[in-house]
């Protein structure tokens, strides 16, 4: 029988290359802002956020205010909310925003063109990466165990307990934009919007029975193809800050990843928006 042993001494180099790799090579950190936002237009999530007042003086001065913002931090590109193989698609419709030529007046509306498109109008060097790959979460298998068990087949005594994060949320109709993106930003509104992923789902299951689980994993696993699909993007040699502008229950995942990735510093909205706040 032929041996697959391999002596240790082998594998022994290779596991301290990274090590002295990364001691040789340049460590800066690329900057992450993690814009958290609600849909400006028509959306199918289940928590939605009016915002008929959008195309107001005072709404438009506040997104530009924001866009500013944008540039003033030097980034270099803008990781949004839209599948990947749409990128062509998207770049035409940002051409007919950032030139005021006549586009769709509902994709207009959308956060893709008030934010992104709108700072790359005031600096073209700005590219809007689209990194998104939709799937449908598994609603269907958790309405299916629910009504095939019982209440007490619902993961026990833990799960009884709700899930309370206190936190009081400010209005959109009565704060500045600014105001509202870092409250929906908040740790405690993080934590929140995890809620479903992290304790009621995770209750639907028994035994063997991980029903929930591979609901939760489904909800990590787009979450990573679109963190995989902005480091496919990055140049370490020229994006040393980048705004990521997805849904906030997205950017809620998202830091998880860039937090534990060595060579990403994420930089609190606060300090994007500086003076804006005052």
């Amino acid at each position: 029988m032929k041996s697959f042993f391999v002596p240790i001494s082998y594998f022994l180099p290779l596991c301290f290359l990274p090590v002295f790799a990364s001691a040789q090579t340049n460590t800066n950190k690329i900057k992450v802002y993690l814009l958290g936002t609600f849909h400006f237009g028509k959306t199918s999530d289940k928590h939605s956020t009016s915002f008929p007042d959008l195309n107001s003086p005072k709404r438009q001065k506040e997104l530009d205010q924001i866009a500013d913002a944008i540039n003033r931090a030097g980034i270099s590109k803008i990781f949004v909310e839209r599948s990947y193989f749409l990128q062509t698609a998207l770049d035409s419709l940002g051409e007919l925003y950032i030139n005021n030529k006549p586009m769709d007046s509902l994709e207009k509306r959308n956060e893709i063109y008030q934010v992104a498109y709108r700072a790359k109008r005031k600096n073209r060097a700005i590219q809007v990466v689209a990194t998104d790959r939709k799937m449908e979460l598994p609603y269907a298998d958790l309405d299916e165990y629910e009504s095939m068990n019982p209440d007490s087949k619902f993961g026990g005594a833990f799960f009884k307990e709700s899930y309370i994060v206190k936190q009081k949320r400010l209005k959109l109709n009565e704060s500045t934009l600014q105001e509202y993106y870092l409250s929906i930003n908040s740790e405690a509104s993080r934590k929140s919007s995890q809620a479903d992923f992290l304790h009621y789902a995770l209750s639907y299951g028994d035994k063997s029975d991980f029903t929930g689980t591979k609901f939760t994993t489904s909800w990590y696993e787009r979450n990573l193809i679109i963190f995989t699909n902005i480091l496919r993007h990055l140049d370490p040699k020229t994006d040393t800050s980048i705004l990521v502008l997805y849904g906030s229950s997205h950017t809620a995942v998202l830091r998880q990843f860039f937090e534990n990735h060595d060579r990403f510093q994420i930089v609190e909205l606060d300090k994007l928006f500086g003076d804006t706040l005052k």
